[in-house]
């Protein structure tokens, strides 16, 4: 049996689109029911401010299952207005897999190592912390300065069954930003294979999602 997307208890971003700037705004919400054919959320809302809850409208949100991302539409059905105020959506039809850019940066502080590979004996490995992260490349906290175009084993704990070392090739150097002392060091990995890629890009999604759900202050 095909395991459902939506469950109990999940966390929702409504995308609700500002015509008047032709911007986008994330209203937060959370999973209180799945029925046959419809679900029961808690009413977004956003900086104490809710959505009004006109019945008919369009409902476009988005929802993590199995770290794997997915948007779908429905449509308020009815404003339930008891014990817990509830919106009453449409079960969605299909669902559609967010496609996460390889380029999106997280600012993240991760434990990593850097060994200098060149022609001498000497084995060169610089212990630092990254600044942020994708899954083309890092950035780094150097407290030892190596030139531009070195390239360097990387080696970086996501978590903690999970390690990735790979090549990459110093870029570029960037003066320090306070309150750090040392400079940055941008670096470009040279050889991920696509599920270590795939890995790191889930990894930057769920961190982000759990920076928005930290601000979204649930219930008060």
């Amino acid at each position: 049996m095909k395991k459902e997307i939506l469950q109990v208890t999940q966390k929702l971003d409504i995308v609700e689109n500002d015509l008047n700037s032709q911007t986008q705004e994330l209203f937060f919400s959370r999973i209180e029911d799945v029925r046959e054919s419809t679900v029961l959320i808690t009413p977004p809302f956003r900086k104490g401010i809710s959505l009004p809850p006109r019945i008919g409208r369009s409902v476009t949100a988005r929802v993590v299952s199995d770290k794997v991302p997915y948007s779908f539409e429905s449509t308020l059905l009815r404003y339930v207005s008891e014990q817990l105020p509830l919106w009453e959506i449409s079960k969605p039809l299909e669902y559609n897999k967010i496609q996460l850019r390889s380029d999106v940066r997280l600012e993240i502080g991760l434990k990593a190592s850097l060994e200098v590979l060149d022609s001498t004996d000497e084995k060169k490995i610089i212990k630092t912390l990254t600044r942020d992260l994708s899954a083309g490349g890092l950035q780094v906290v150097l407290p030892q300065l190596i030139p531009v175009g070195t390239v360097v084993k990387v080696n970086v704990c996501l978590l903690s069954d999970f390690v990735f070392e790979t090549k990459g090739i110093l870029v570029r150097l960037m003066p320090p930003m306070p309150p750090l002392d040392k400079p940055l060091a941008g670096i470009q990995f040279m050889e991920v294979n696509a599920a270590t890629k795939k890995k790191i890009i889930s990894f930057i999604f769920s961190k982000q999602a759990e920076k928005r759900l930290k601000e979204k202050e649930w219930f008060g």
